[in-house]
């Protein structure tokens, strides 16, 4: 149309260019200005096709949307407020902008009972409203509920699910956000009704992408509010809009007198308005005319309210007292109008937690106890409650009917009842739920569990809290025993993620809880939702039989469905001065800071976000965004009241640290900032970029006050001096000291042979340290300049240091993952912490010294300086291990770790990254990055041989069918044959041009073939290691290697993402399979060869046909690209292990997950044991073996 419509006018336009002819009227105007008038008229063209574009894009995708909700229904009692009117017309004036869209928020914001929900659902109706979003108006309430990461994460898959009908499952909020902020970003303008919103955490995830979303946020909380966001007080009504609410539904509305003094008593609050109201028409309903009604509930609010004492004078609802005497007052004249009893059982409601959602189930079932009342009997004593609006009823009809009472009526009902009937109502509460549930079968291991299986209550209010209930009711013991069952703890997992049981175990004060609760911290990161959902059980057991004192539950359990046993201990187990791990950022994390009280901790990360994380709880407090790359510094102020950010895009942003609001953005960097620090008074901070550039800022301004020079490349730390008289800056194998006043260089201290990473200056600035890609630590006296102390002992670059508060240790991290503690005296290493698996960026000390921070693999973990011991563990291997042969059984408690020779600790896992299991299981092969290959005893654990020939890391290794010979590879390329029983190496096969990744042996052992990363493969014979075939074809590395089980066809995978099928016989290549957006790292071939399966880098895994039309079943699930694929012996299940830390085993049949275990590193090897109930898995920490247990067949 609009084409037709730009070709009209051209052709106008040049008629009338070229005619002589004059125009009737005003219309030769255009004939004398044609040209012009085409310009004016192909410009608003345009401007109308863009406009038709933009509020018509992603309307095909939208096309297959789920319907978007009706708007709800406005009760007749609201009343017009010109808030309503403010925030429609600011969602019709500002269309949303931006990546997460928050510079177009409109945020209400008051206390509880002003109506901030009701406004926003009257905004929803507004007609005006529904034509900007045609519609499309979606409203997701948070509330105080949604706690925990899980439940955030689940809010977010709700949301996604209903707006767009995706069902894609994460186990991270901000990973769900950024899911659905994509979805949004493909979809026409809608509007988000975010409502009920608590905290950042809740927030942050539906702030993400959605460039053409508004977001309307109601909250209590105008700190929640993001930066940029157009705000909106909800407080008291006016005095008309007061009157209306009070009058409503009131014939012949009250008097002058009475409406006034029921206005003043009620401080025009709404809550109290609707109270009064309701109050009048229940009266009314008796015979009783409304003004002597209304002028009943006001004798009584002047009696017994705080507007007593000065009828003409107002109540103050700003104070709590007012708020709480003002309400008493409303509450008991309504309860006046309540049956015999009836007050009394509703005072009983004040044992129920604050601002939840109640099940009249579970009221009825209270009331039962206290009152006998009958089910039909409590129901109408509910309705009579919300009749007089004092409790709301909720109709959900997936969780039948609720009630909700407002906080100052709950606290009301609390105050009436007294300690001593909170206690005995509790008890009755307790029991009454108990009485309904079956008993407990015995606890797993023969301790001491609960009488009754609370676990299997249905309803999410009472798992949340009762503990509490329990405890209240005067039953310590009882509690403590359900808080450390290991099934009521996967009740609360599956619910509330690793928040909730701690938050059940926090509130015991015992030794015992306590201890459980450091146990469950230090693996929680490990316990979020996956699928499916009944392997939650499986890993929590697998993850706490490492401690004693939860063995006996975790040995014992049994699962009815499939699931992962341990065969021995696990080779990860924390460290033990690991107090805990917190997870959040998408992407690796680089900086970090402390604030100064200790309370709490930012990151920032590539993922272009400065997290805030609450230091006692590990919870997120707050996510800010604006930086626009990788944020790669930070620093807190000396007052904590401010942070200062650099990052790749080359900004310094400076964020209020109690709202995390941006205040200033400083630019002047050309170049990345890598560098931020804050003077000790906190009035400049400077900051260093990869240009060479260090300027000084002045903290108020933001502006710079000095550019230094004489700069020697990339800037990647600066350290102020505790005085603020000096800084000093590292760069490229030198640090420099100048002074902070001048500007100028004072001295450059030179002596390390690499780049230097770190620097830290000491708490009285009488010395500093370094640290430095020449693997050492030096210490500088700051007076002279000169090297006091050089620390030796890394086995990497020391990335990160950081320097105690009483100058007496410091911490450094290197890039293999080791975290080392320091004798600052002495120079000597007093622990080594392990847990990281990638280069550690960034350390902090707390500033009591007590516990320390550091980042790496995406991932903050802390650690306690107090305790800094770890387990010991098998020694032998002297760097890292790359391969691994492993039997189909092993000892108890035997794992490959490395430890310190004089102490025994622990100081980093085997790596490993291939696997192959012996025919008897008798024994197994690990290989290491030195090239060493090691025969180990399974019974005994024992080295019983180490084979020496290769000089490079060994990547694969393969076992020959009779178990006599093995077959390694390594980096450059070589292929080694071993005797098993001697250790002797019996041949050497050369040829390979490229690094050896895949290795596998013929089912009759004559022969065995390899490949390379230059995509040769290599027909071996066996006997006299000579070349007898070379396979051409791949274009690329090839990664994987597998023979059929009748040696007649092998298969390999590349790295562009083709399977080719070759035959054995003649080497040719007889199918290639395509289907693989991503290079195949994975090959297996099921025991009768028929099918194959397959495993890619885009965590895809494919089973193929083997027959000739060779088609294709897609298993997705993994996160990570997938390093193994293995076919049960039995052919009855498939194995695949991956990079995103899991073990999936599936259905090959029906490509259904039937469970999954989860590791706290990367997996890259796997194989079963040879009689199909067995596992074994290996990676970044080392070997892991499992029973598996297809579990029991449904019940006929």
């Amino acid at each position: 149309m609009i084409t037709a419509v730009v070709s009209a006018v051209t052709s106008l336009a040049e008629n009338a260019a070229t005619g002589q002819d004059r125009w009737p009227g005003p219309l030769d105007q255009v004939r004398r200005h044609a040209w012009i008038v085409l310009g004016v008229g192909l410009t608003l063209a345009l401007l109308l096709t863009l406009y038709a574009l933009f509020n018509d894009s992603g309307s095909s995708v939208a096309a297959e949307d789920p319907p978007a909700p009706a708007p709800p229904e406005i009760p007749r009692w609201v009343v017009d407020r010109a808030q309503v009117r403010v925030v429609v017309g600011e969602l019709l004036r500002r269309r949303g902008q931006g990546s997460v869209g928050i510079t177009a928020t409109a945020g209400l914001t008051g206390a509880g009972g002003f109506g901030k929900t009701t406004l926003a659902e009257v905004v929803w109706a507004d007609r005006r409203i529904r034509r900007r979003f045609r519609g499309r108006i979606y409203r997701i309430t948070l509330g105080l509920d949604v706690r925990s990461r899980a439940e955030i994460t689940a809010k977010v898959a709700e949301a996604t699910r209903f707006i767009t009908g995706d069902t894609t499952v994460f186990d991270d909020p901000d990973l769900a956000g950024a899911h659905l902020g994509r979805l949004l970003d493909a979809r026409p303008p809608m509007l988000l009704l975010l409502d009920d919103v608590w905290n950042a955490e809740q927030l942050a995830p539906f702030l993400i992408g959605g460039a053409k979303c508004r977001r309307l946020i109601t909250t209590r909380l105008p700190e929640l509010l993001p930066s940029g966001a157009f705000r909106v007080k909800v407080d008291e009504m006016s005095a008309v809009q007061a009157r209306q609410v009070l009058g409503f539904g009131l014939p012949g509305g009250l008097s002058e007198d009475t409406a006034l003094g029921l206005l003043r008593a009620t401080g025009r609050w709404p809550l109290l308005l609707r109270i009064c109201n309701q109050y009048v028409h229940r009266r009314m309903d008796t015979g009783l005319a409304a003004d002597d009604a209304a002028a009943e509930i006001l004798g009584q609010l002047r009696q017994e309210g705080p507007a007593g004492l000065d009828p003409g004078v107002a109540v103050d609802l700003n104070h709590p007292r007012s708020r709480q005497t003002a309400v008493a007052a409303a509450v008991e004249a309504g309860a006046a109008l309540l049956p015999p009893g009836g007050f009394e059982r509703f005072t009983e409601l004040g044992v129920f937690a604050e601002d939840e959602s109640i099940p009249v189930d579970l009221v009825t079932l209270l009331w039962q106890g206290t009152g006998a009342l009958r089910p039909g009997q409590s129901r109408d004593l509910c309705a009579a409650l919300g009749g007089l609006s004092l409790l709301e009823l909720e109709l959900d009809p997936a969780r039948g009917g609720r009630i909700r009472l407002h906080d100052v009526i709950r606290d009301l009902l609390r105050s009436r009842l007294g300690d001593a009937h909170l206690e005995r109502v509790n008890g009755a509460l307790v029991d009454a739920v108990a009485a309904n549930l079956p008993l407990a079968e015995p606890q797993p291991g023969g301790g001491t569990g609960p009488v009754r299986a609370w676990w299997q209550h249905p309803d999410e209010y009472l798992p949340d809290h009762l503990i509490t209930h329990i405890l209240d009711a005067g039953r310590a013991s009882e509690a403590e025993a359900l808080a450390l069952d290991l099934r009521w703890i996967e009740r609360r997992l599956a619910q509330g993620g690793a928040t909730a049981p701690l938050a059940d175990l926090d509130q015991i004060p015992t030794a015992s809880a306590h201890q459980a609760a450091i146990d469950l911290a230090r693996t929680a990161h490990l316990l979020a939702p996956i699928a499916p959902d009944h392997a939650l059980g499986a890993v929590l057991r697998s993850r706490l039989a490492g401690y004693d004192n939860w063995l006996p539950q975790a040995s014992a359990w049994r699962s009815t469905s499939p699931a992962l046993y341990n065969r021995c201990p696990l080779p990860d187990m924390p460290d033990s001065a690991q107090i805990r791990v917190l997870t959040g950022h998408t992407g690796p994390v680089s900086a970090l800071a402390i604030s100064p009280d200790g309370t709490w901790l930012a990151t920032g990360g590539d993922d272009r976000t400065v997290r805030i994380w609450d230091a006692v709880t590990g919870h997120i407090t707050a996510t800010l965004t604006g930086h626009t790359g990788p944020v790669s510094a930070l620093a807190i102020s000396p007052d904590g009241t401010w942070l200062a950010t650099g990052g790749d895009d080359r900004t310094v942003r400076i964020w209020d640290a109690a709202t995390g609001h941006i205040t200033a953005t400083l630019t002047a960097h050309v170049g990345r900032v890598y560098a931020v620090a804050i003077s000790p008074d906190g009035t400049w901070l400077a900051t260093g970029d990869n240009y060479g550039a260090v300027r000084i800022w002045d903290a108020a301004t933001g502006q710079t006050t000095t550019t230094l020079t004489g700069r020697d490349g990339r800037v990647y730390a600066v350290a102020i001096s505790p005085d603020g008289k000096w800084l000093a800056t590292r760069a490229d194998g030198t640090v420099r000291i100048w002074d902070a006043a001048t500007g100028q260089s004072t001295a450059t201290l030179t002596g390390h042979a690499g780049p230097v990473y770190a620097v830290a200056i000491s708490s009285d600035g009488t010395w500093l340290a370094t640290s430095s890609r020449d693997r050492t630590v030096r210490i500088w006296d700051t007076a002279t300049r000169r090297t006091t102390t050089t620390l030796t002992g890394q086995t990497g670059r020391v990335i990160a240091l950081a320097i105690s508060p009483d100058g007496t240790w410091l911490a450094t991290g290197d890039n293999n993952g080791a975290v080392r503690i320091w004798d600052a005296a002495t120079g000597q290493i007093t622990a080594t912490l392990t847990g990281h698996t990638d280069p550690v960026y960034a350390a902090a000390i707390s500033p009591d010294g007590t516990w320390l921070a550091t980042v790496a693999d995406g991932t903050v973990r802390i650690w306690d300086t107090t305790t800094r011991g770890t387990a010991g563990a098998l020694t032998g291997h002297t760097s890292r291990v790359n391969a691994v042969a492993i039997p189909a059984t092993s000892s108890r408690g035997r794992t490959v770790r490395f430890s310190e020779a004089a102490t025994g600790r622990r100081t980093t896992t085997l790596a490993v990254h291939a696997m192959a299991i012996s025919p008897d299981g008798t024994w197994l092969a690990t290989g290491d990055n030195n090239g060493a290959v090691r025969i180990w005893d399974a019974a005994t654990g024992q080295i019983t041989a180490t084979l020496t020939g290769h000089t490079d890391p060994v990547y694969a290794v393969a076992i020959s069918p009779n178990g006599t010979w093995l077959a390694t590879g390594d980096k450059t390329g070589v292929v080694r044959i071993w005797d098993a029983a001697t250790g002797q190496i019996t041949a050497t096969l050369t040829g390979h041009v490229g690094r050896v990744y895949a290795v596998a042996i013929s089912p009759d052992g004559t022969w065995l073939a390899t490949g390379d990363n230059y995509g040769a493969v290599r027909i071996w014979d066996a006997a006299t290691g000579q070349i007898t075939a070379t396979l051409t074809g791949h274009g690329s590395g090839v990664n994987a290697v597998a023979i059929s089980p009748d040696g007649t066809w092998l298969a390999t995978g590349d790295n562009y993402g083709a399977v080719r099928i070759w035959d054995a016989a003649t080497g040719q290549i007889t199918a290639t399979l395509t289907g693989h957006g991503d290079r195949v790292s994975a090959v297996a071939i099921s025991p009768d060869g028929t099918w194959l399966a397959t495993g890619d880098n885009y965590g895809a895994v494919r089973i193929w046909d083997a027959a000739a039309d060779h088609t294709a079943t897609t298993i997705v699930g993994h996160s990570g690209w997938v390093s193994a694929v293995a076919i049960s012996p039995d052919g009855t299940w498939l194995a695949t292990s991956s990079v995103d830390r899991t073990v999936r085993i599936w259905n090959p049949l029906s490509g259904d997950l039937a469970t999954t275990m989860r590791t706290e590193g990367g997996l890259r090897a796997l194989d079963w044991t040879p009689t199909s109930d067995g596992l074994a898995t290996a990676g970044d920490f080392g070997l892991y073996l499992y029973d598996f247990d297809p579990g029991s067949p449904p019940a006929a």
